[in-house]
């Protein structure tokens, strides 16, 4: 099968940051662009899908779509975490919902064909009339997995290099941001539905040039932070931001106590993942948040926000610290990105410099966007 090539973004995106204009509009809404990300970026890499502790016991599975392919992991008879595809080897019904526990092995709905955890055939009614039916050819298929720091990734090639090898300096900085990662819980979650390309929303996450400019939440944005102290890496496929917290009174939300993980930084940090994943702890907040960006279409992203504590409630402090991200900086992040969509479709725009830092040290600087960006179009430019 021959696929269509997607040219770069424009005769504008150059290699150099500082001398580059941002890719043409189109790259944020043309289908063709979509499908390619989709096949070279979301099919092809590791993805976040769950924390370890949302699975404990043998037989707990949680099911979930992964760039239009329906997965679930589960917790084997070993203690162990596999992934397949949620697919029954028969007539393609899908085999698991939600999420819940499997007593003795996976059912399909449909005709009755058994699983055993590990994906291995028991049993096919009237198998044995069946010529040259054999049960040990039969297999579901098998997705990627990965735990760091408890939290499980997955990836739709079974054969994928393990994200720990692949990408070892990601694990290493998400334990370093929060030591208590493997002792997490999940304790709520915000969904957001965005009418914005995945990629204009990846963008407005990782740049700090608009915090002080973009509205009175990104103004508190700006004050959550210490802008003096802020510092940032670029690793591969790793961002790290991270600053001091503001001053107490400086903060848009209670903060009651010392934040409970015994990281490095007590302040702001995140650690974002290429493509799409970011993980974040706030002063003064005593819980990890996980901040997704998944396609949805080319125009459509949708956005949880995953949040994490070392029990399954939140102190006061730390609620107050939710309820202001997802209340109050989060809708007006919503409008800020779906605006951009609208203006990327005017007559009267193509594309617009990049405001980089020449030595691409300042955290104001959109190198970030241009690195990102960089990593999307190589892995379209990759695949056959």
């Amino acid at each position: 099968m021959t696929h269509h090539r997607v040219s770069k973004a424009g005769t504008g995106f150059t290699n150099d940051p500082a001398n580059s204009f941002t890719p043409d509009a189109p790259y944020y809404f043309d289908p063709d662009v979509y499908r390619a990300e989709i096949r070279s970026i979301f099919q092809r890499n590791w993805t976040y899908f769950c924390h370890a502790s949302q699975i404990p016991d043998e037989g707990d599975y949680l099911t979930g779509d992964i760039a239009g392919q329906s997965v679930y992991v589960l917790r084997d008879r070993d203690g162990g975490i596999r992934g397949f595809f949620n697919v029954c080897q028969h007539r393609a019904h899908q085999l698991l919902s939600g999420t819940g526990n499997v007593k003795a092995v996976i059912r399909c709905p449909y005709h009755s064909w058994t699983y055993e955890l590990d994906g291995s055939l028991r049993g096919a009614p009237k198998c044995e009339a069946v010529l040259n039916f054999r049960r040990e050819d039969v297999r579901l298929k098998p997705v990627g997995v990965d735990v760091i720091g408890g939290f499980v990734f997955v990836n739709l090639d079974p054969a994928s290099e393990p994200l720990s090898k692949a990408v070892p300096h990601f694990g290493e900085k998400l334990l370093a941001m929060c030591p208590e990662a493997e002792r997490l819980r999940y304790v709520t979650r915000q969904d957001f539905a965005i009418k914005a390309n995945w990629k204009v929303v990846a963008e407005n996450f990782l740049e700090n040039y608009h915090s002080f400019y973009s509205g009175p939440a990104h103004k508190q944005l700006s004050d959550v932070i210490d802008q003096d102290s802020y510092r940032w890496t670029i690793e591969g496929k790793v961002i790290e931001f991270l600053g001091k917290g503001g001053t107490a009174e400086m903060l848009p939300y209670e903060m009651k106590g010392e934040r409970r993980f015994t990281g490095r930084n007590d302040g702001f940090q995140i650690v974002f993942l290429w493509p799409n994943m970011a993980f974040l702890i706030l002063p003064g907040a005593s819980m990890l948040l996980v901040f997704l960006m998944i396609p949805d279409g080319p125009e459509a992203t949708v956005e949880p926000l995953l949040y994490f504590g070392l029990g399954t409630e939140l102190d006061a402090g730390t609620a107050s610290a939710v309820e202001w991200f997802n209340n109050i900086l989060g809708p007006e992040d919503v409008e800020i990105v779906e605006s951009v969509q609208r203006g990327l479709h005017s007559l009267g725009y193509q594309r617009g410099r990049l405001m980089a830092d020449p030595a691409c040290a300042e955290a104001w600087s959109e190198h970030f966007l241009h690195h990102f960006n960089s990593l999307n179009i190589a892995a379209i430019e990759a695949t056959p």
